[in-house]
């Protein structure tokens, strides 16, 4: 799957600021990702980086996704 590289919010003990990675152009295209980028309304603790770095196509089901999957922006 593609990627883009873009930065985000990196955040946890002892750690404050951006961090650039390479994004899933599938999370960066749907509707359900939130603005700080690393979280969305399946994943609300974090995308899985399986899912965030193009590793797994989520329009199939994800453990612990809620039956929340990709909806692409219209």
């Amino acid at each position: 799957m593609k990627t883009k590289e873009v930065t985000v919010p990196a955040y946890g003990e002892g750690i404050m600021g951006d961090a650039r990675i390479d994004m899933s152009i599938q999370c960066l295209a749907c509707n359900n990702l939130h603005n700080n980028m690393t979280t969305c309304r399946a994943f609300k603790k974090g995308i899985p980086t399986k899912i965030l770095t193009g590793g797994f196509d989520h329009t199939l089901p994800f453990r612990g996704d809620n039956g929340i999957r990709f909806e692409r922006i219209t």
